[in-house]
């Protein structure tokens, strides 16, 4: 029997070393550079069960994401939204939320430095202070 083991993004960047670093820097992934030395044409981003992938474009990638047009969405565990939203907010501006969605989740938005809209969420115990999505 087959078995899919994950479905990883891969994210089309035209500076890998930059957005490594930022990925890195705001959500805390760990990095996996290829080639070992800049100029870096590929990178494995990992943390914990999660893995994501950049790919240095050949041309210029224009990007003009709305709100809700994800490129990535990370779920979280073990109740530490609140933690890395904090972490996160005073690093980088937030795109939109944190927000109570209509489906329980509390979810903000970031953009990585080459726009990548990317979605962060969790179910909390404790919603209070949250304000509810508008539909």
């Amino acid at each position: 029997m087959i078995r899919f083991a994950a479905i990883v993004p891969v994210l089309r960047v035209a500076d890998v070393e930059r957005c490594m670093a930022w990925y890195r820097e705001i959500l805390g992934f760990a990095v996996d550079p290829f080639p070992d030395v800049a100029p870096f044409e590929f990178c494995i981003l990992r943390r914990d069960d999660a893995e994501l992938m950049l790919r240095r474009a050949k041309a210029p990638i224009v990007r003009t994401p709305a709100s809700h047009d994800w490129d990535v969405y990370l779920r979280l565990e073990g109740g530490e939204l609140t933690a890395l939203l904090d972490h996160a907010r005073r690093r980088t501006p937030l795109v939109r939320g944190p927000e109570l969605m209509p489906y329980g989740q509390i979810e903000f938005e970031l953009e990585d430095p080459e726009g990548h809209r990317i979605c962060v969420s969790e179910v909390l115990a404790d919603v209070t202070g949250f304000p509810r999505a508008v539909d």
